[in-house]
């Protein structure tokens, strides 16, 4: 799916640049939406390690260590502007919609614009 539509010439190979374009051509597909947000369930389920069906800032925090980012304050902020609700946990509903807005919006003032910084320089 995140190849799709990119058009390129890398042998299969997922590269920033790929990614960037997939999204940039595939963001109002409605196909990709679904598929994108089938992938956030993934996540989460494999991120809410106690299984109790949300996320609390530790495992959040946990995952976000995983993934390379290993400043605390970066898991918190971006915990904090994914929490909608203010209850101190993440829903799936919360977390698949701060991922989907963060990789596809083009506006600057979403809540979710500097969650893990941009995607491309």
């Amino acid at each position: 799916m995140w190849m799709k539509s990119a058009e390129s010439d890398d042998n299969g190979m997922m590269t920033p640049s790929i990614m960037v374009e997939s999204v940039l051509q595939q963001k109002n597909d409605q196909e990709f939406k679904e598929a994108f947000l089938a992938m956030c369930s993934q996540y989460f389920r494999m991120y809410d390690v106690n299984g109790d069906g949300v996320l609390q800032e530790e495992e959040f925090a946990r995952s976000c260590i995983n993934a390379g980012f290993h400043d605390k304050g970066i898991a918190q902020r971006a915990f904090e502007a994914i929490d909608l609700d203010k209850d101190g946990i993440l829903s799936l509903e919360e977390f698949s919609t701060a991922l989907l807005d963060y990789v596809i919006s083009e506006d600057e003032k979403s809540r979710y614009t500097a969650l893990w910084g941009p995607l491309v320089d």
